[in-house]
């Protein structure tokens, strides 16, 4: 939604015309505050680092994007998704999805889906000690074919599509080689990572 009022409202300010059978389109004005502020990529969530000192780091902050290699490690004191779908509102806790707690190693929910049997596996026993912070998201592709009527068949392929989507995973791995992650679906279920 948020990418279409964008492109719609940069073809309005370029002076084209946008009609239907009803009358001219418009962005509605109370969207214009929030474009800005929120429409800072096509991804569904965003991370946010909040260091040991209160000082914050945004993967899109106004016009500047971090990445992985802007996070100081040794700094941190929380790693939080953030959905990018409630951009509505100016209330960021209603935004956060899960949040990775570093010193402890537990993660906490706040608006994401997570089955009781996950939750009581990342956010219970505390992993005290030295963490690498694993952040990241993955492509997937993911095929949904149709059915068709057998009669048809013969004169039909399979009705299929092919669509992408992102996974986003948040953890942390140990020396010695534990790994405690989440995984984040576009959707805001989370699950267990696994490799």
């Amino acid at each position: 939604m948020v990418n279409f009022s964008d492109a719609t409202k940069k073809l309005i300010d370029m002076g084209v015309k946008i009609a239907t059978p009803d009358g001219e389109i418009s962005v509605p004005s109370f969207f214009e505050p929030f474009l800005d502020k929120y429409n800072r990529s096509n991804l569904e969530f965003e991370w946010e680092v909040a260091y040991k000192d209160g000082s914050r780091l945004r993967q899109f902050d106004g016009e500047e994007q971090h990445d992985f290699s802007n996070i100081k490690q040794d700094q941190i004191k929380t790693v939080s998704f953030i959905s990018n779908f409630g951009w509505q509102t100016d209330n960021e806790e209603r935004r956060v999805i899960v949040t990775l707690e570093m010193e402890s190693g537990l993660f906490s929910i706040k608006n994401g889906y997570c089955p009781q049997e996950v939750l009581a596996e990342i956010s219970v026993n505390q992993v005290i000690g030295e963490k690498k912070l694993m952040l990241f998201s993955r492509k997937r592709q993911s095929s949904s074919v149709g059915n068709v009527a057998e009669e048809v068949r013969q004169y039909f392929p399979a009705i299929g599509e092919t669509f992408y989507y992102n996974r986003f995973v948040l953890g942390f791995e140990t020396p010695d080689g534990y790994l405690r992650a989440v995984t984040i679906e576009p959707n805001g279920n989370i699950d267990i990572f696994n490799k």
